[in-house]
């Protein structure tokens, strides 16, 4: 295949152009970028216009475009278009390559060529798109180092693949299940914290984990020899952040001191161990007072029996049990989620999702796992110590007159910085209520504080956006349409994080971690059980079989309407030569029937 395929017309519809253009932007490094595989001009056109400099020789980054359906396997195509890249591949297949081939097998054709999915694949690959965004496949790689291929094949870990599973290495359904975890639990790793990976299996979590968090360091902890080398000469090397992999038991930690920790990760553990409590123990020791854990078990993967069938699992967990074994050992959860993947021995049917729970009620529905992030109990949570998360705690409460008298106080500080934060957020409280020269007054505050802090040093970004949003809600002519405050908000996305906190309402168009997949979104599609939801698939697969019967129909009617309307242009053409031949012929005088004049 040439590197530039000359096609009249790409697959890739406006919206999906949109839609690719604005998951690449957020993933591509920065530097010239080669655009290979089938032609999409429109795509090409809207990055060369958002600034990305496009070309088809190798370059720090690819795109590779994959539209038309020419009978060849998907490795036979992508072969030479990857043979002398170095850097990071996104591939993007739509069209007829989209409907004919899943995901799943191009992630295969890519991953024999020994590359492995990038790091940052969640961020053109949302997890929770996956089963609701049909034409348009996005899958990002990188190559495997070198000196890795030479000491673990792919063929290695095939072997190996009934006790390890390197995960950026596997395709399909469960490893989008396990990549996604780590993608969320660093949502929540805070800049500078130390991170510490237990059960780390063959470390592409911790790897994931650098990539989209601002970590100090990362240790991870195996019991397997055989996983922890493979960690050290896979992932460590390649590390954006200091990174190590060691032998341990994660039933005692003790080569971890008290506190040297900020945050943990144990993905799919607790169930593996004799004795979980003994982990959840020694994490609350390892980690400083304001030490979190993320952590993942199946939810109630027990057969008729009781047991689960997995010969690897000592204990079955469902919510109550998970919950009581976190607050025995000191954690209170803060949030939580059920996640499901499709495709397993538990909710085979179900699509891809992570649904977000109340952690206090439960989940109201069926999951195939539980996830949680859970803080120490024995300390105070930032709404009880920081005043502005104190006043969101009252918003949230429904107590607004209290949390408005709370930033009264907080307006009042020496620091400008804090007082045009408590005056943005007073604003915002009262252009919401309404009390709109209130809402004016403390806009007005923000200006004047938020100038004042300009001149800090460790002040001065928070400041400019604080100053930046003051100006544009003190702009006239004021909008008073339904959800104009929430749109003119969403212009500052960044200083609304600093006002509202990171846990804002105000959720980005791509963050899908709380939609529930499926046809509509709600709560209600995840109650279905298998029969429906296999109904539901049966009864699109007739609809799609319908609209292609169709239009194939609509296709031979247009042909046929093609040829009748040439057949009747000869007809014209005919009636109209021989009209004119009997003319010709009229005036023509007959000769006599004897042959004389």
């Amino acid at each position: 295949m040439d590197k530039i395929q000359n096609a009249p017309q790409s697959a890739l519809a406006p919206a999906a152009v949109r839609v690719a253009v604005d998951r690449l932007l957020s993933w591509l490094p920065a530097g010239a970028i080669a655009l290979r595989g089938d032609a999409a001009p429109d795509l090409a056109q809207a990055l060369r216009r958002a600034g990305i400099a496009l070309q088809e020789e190798a370059a720090v980054a690819a795109i590779i475009v994959v539209e038309r359906a020419d009978g060849n396997a998907p490795a036979e195509r992508l072969a030479p278009l990857l043979a002398d890249i170095a850097g990071p591949v996104c591939l993007v297949v739509a069209g007829a390559a989209a409907a004919s081939v899943d995901r799943a097998t191009w992630e295969q054709a890519v991953i024999r060529a020994e590359w492995r999915k990038h790091p940052l694949n969640e961020r053109v690959a949302p997890y929770g798109e996956l089963d609701r965004v049909t034409g348009l496949l996005m899958i990002a790689f990188e190559r495997v180092p070198e000196a890795a291929i030479a000491r673990y094949p792919l063929q290695a870990l095939v072997e190996e693949r009934d006790l390890h599973t390197d995960m950026t290495r596997e395709p399909g359904r469960r490893s989008d299940a396990h990549m996604t975890r780590y993608a969320q639990a660093a949502q929540f790793i805070r800049p500078g914290d130390r991170v510490v990976d237990v059960a780390c299996g063959l470390g592409y979590g911790s790897y994931e984990l650098a990539h989209n968090s601002a970590a100090a360091s990362f240790t991870g902890l195996d019991a397997s020899e055989y996983a922890v080398d493979y960690a050290n000469v896979n992932f460590a090397p390649a590390s954006p952040t200091p990174m190590q992999f060691v032998v341990g038991d994660a039933q005692n930690l003790s080569g971890m001191p008290d506190g040297s920790a900020e945050f943990a990760v144990s993905v799919e553990t607790l169930e593996h161990l004799p004795e979980p409590d003994r982990l959840l123990a020694e994490l609350h020791r390892v980690l400083s007072p304001q030490g979190r854990v993320y952590a993942s078990v199946p939810n109630d993967w027990s057969d008729e029996t009781g047991e689960d069938p997995n010969p690897f699992h000592f204990h079955v967990y469902d919510w109550p049990r998970l919950v009581a074994q976190f607050q025995r050992n000191g954690f209170v959860i803060e949030k939580a989620w059920l996640q499901d993947a499709g495709g397993g021995q538990t909710r085979h049917l179900a699509a891809r999702s992570m649904l977000e729970i109340d952690p206090l009620a439960g989940p109201t529905c069926d999951g195939e796992w539980l996830l949680v992030l859970a803080r120490k109990a024995d300390v105070l949570p930032e709404a009880v110590t920081e005043p502005l998360a104190r006043a969101r705690a009252l918003l949230a409460a429904g107590q607004p007159s209290q949390a408005m008298a709370l930033l009264d106080v907080e307006i009042n500080d020496a620091d400008p910085l804090r007082a045009a934060k408590a005056h943005g957020l007073a604003a915002i409280v009262a252009a919401s209520s309404g009390w709109l020269d209130m809402a004016a007054t403390h806009w007005r505050g923000v200006q004047d504080a938020a100038r004042r802090a300009l001149s800090l040093p460790h002040a001065e970004a928070e400041a400019a956006g604080l100053l930046h949003l003051a100006l544009r809600q003190q702009s006239p002519p004021g909008d008073a349409r339904p959800g104009a405050l929430y749109r003119q908000l969403r212009e500052h996305a960044a200083v609304l994080s600093v006002l509202l906190g990171e846990n804002a309402s105000l959720l980005a168009d791509n963050d899908d971690r709380a939609v529930v997949s499926g046809p509509c979104d709600g709560a209600e599609q995840i109650n279905m059980g298998a029969r429906e939801v296999r109904q539901l698939i049966d009864a699109k697969q007739w609809l799609d079989g319908k609209y292609h019967e169709h239009m194939s129909r609509i296709s031979a009617l247009e042909a046929h309407t093609a040829e009748l309307e040439s057949a009747r242009h000869w007809l014209d053409g005919q009636y109209h030569a021989l009209t004119a031949e009997l003319q010709r012929l009229g005036r023509s005088d007959p000769p006599a029937p004897d042959g004389t004049m």
